[in-house]
């Protein structure tokens, strides 16, 4: 996620006039209290190093942890949350909901790291993170024990390259993972080694087996799509948010859709007009579902913007211009999205809603995520 200046604007489709709301300003880092009700967790960055935060829908901080590194995602059970590293991460921070205190750190093992995001079973026993070999590059599942306290106890290979997002799915048994396709290794931690030859999947696992269930690719004349972020809507289907590592002048689709491990089919791409296909920049950085699982919302940090379809119709809604965007989750009563962006700022993105200019914060840059929790 980058950290710039620009001004916010509104761009609005003729079907739907959507906006942003700005809210009240961040109260000072450091707030630790109890919380009740919905609120929001986001990783940040600043000049004395790096966190996590839990705010309400009023963008108030009721508490923040600092963190041995930069965060990115989340996990959520219950009253505890596990905060994961940036990839190629070495940490991930199991902690409270309700009040930000750490209960356990779990270290990254052997040739393993951490890749930005994990996932509970329902009943929180297992913990499932994305994490790469980094001597090969393949992905894997590390299965995490909460009831021995996070040790490392297994994994499940994700049958590609790269593993981004996990979601559990809805029937409480399967995990459908984002394989990137990008082949980068320990010693080039950054480097993408295979960009002509990329291999990107969404793939769906067994929890209890590992057993692959379904692997779903795009077209070959697509493979540089990276798929890595994910959503999944009231009727069980995901939504995938993507980053292509083509040219930037190819015009590629990057939001699509699966209706899940029994679908046969492949990805199906969600409509957008060319300029605000062009305005994502190739880049979309964070997918998330409104509270009633029917209206998807993807941001784009590059593109300065946010894009909203509804998913029930599958078509194009709106979208709105936000400098650095990234973080998007549901507010409460299908009212909407909270976002995020590299600047410290948070706002609230709701229907019938005109452009609002945002609060100064706290002098914190939002990571790329935003969970919303219930404390």
């Amino acid at each position: 996620m980058r950290w710039m200046v620009t001004e916010m604007t509104a761009i609005v489709s003729r079907r739907t006039a959507i906006g942003l709301l700005a809210t009240s300003a961040l109260l000072p880092a450091g707030i630790a209290r109890a919380a009740t009700g919905r609120l929001y967790l986001n990783a940040y960055g600043s000049r004395g190093g790096f966190g996590v935060a839990g705010f309400d829908a009023a963008g108030q901080i009721r508490y923040s942890l600092t963190l041995p590194g930069r965060g990115h995602g989340f996990a959520r059970s219950r009253d505890v949350a596990v905060a994961f590293s940036r990839r190629p991460g070495d940490y991930a921070v199991v902690f409270a909901v309700r009040d930000g205190i750490e209960l356990h750190r779990i270290a990254a093992t052997g040739d393993r790291s951490f890749c930005g995001h994990g996932a509970f079973t329902p009943d929180g026993r297992l913990l499932f993170a994305t994490e790469a070999v980094g001597s090969t590059g393949e992905g894997v599942l590390g299965i995490y024990d909460a009831a021995q306290a996070y040790r490392r106890i297994g994994e499940y290979p994700t049958h590609g390259l790269d593993p981004h997002e996990i979601r559990l799915m809805p029937d409480g048994r399967t995990l459908v993972v984002a394989n990137g396709g990008i082949l980068m290794l320990a010693g080039m931690p950054r480097l993408k080694l295979n960009i002509p030859d990329m291999n990107p999947s969404l793939v769906y696992l067994d929890s209890a087996t590992g057993r692959l269930i379904r692997q779903v690719r795009p077209d070959h004349e697509l493979r540089q799509l990276s798929i890595r972020h994910i959503a999944i809507d009231r009727h069980g289907r995901v939504a995938i948010a993507m980053q292509y590592e083509g040219p930037e002048t190819d015009q590629v689709p990057l939001v699509a859709w699966h209706g899940g491990p029994e679908e046969r089919t492949g990805l199906r791409f969600l409509p957008i007009p060319p300029e605000q296909r062009a305005g994502l920049r190739q880049y979309c950085g964070s997918a998330a579902m409104d509270d009633g699982g029917r209206l998807l919302a993807v941001t784009s940090p590059r593109g300065n913007r946010m894009v909203l379809w509804d998913m029930d119709q599958q078509h194009y809604l709106a979208a709105a211009g936000m400098s650095d965007v990234c973080g998007v989750a549901a507010q409460a009563d299908s009212a909407g999205f909270l976002v995020s962006n590299g600047l410290g700022r948070i706002a609230s993105w709701q229907h019938g809603l005109k452009v609002a200019a945002l609060q100064s914060s706290t002098g914190w840059k939002w990571d790329n995520h935003m969970l919303a929790v219930t404390a």
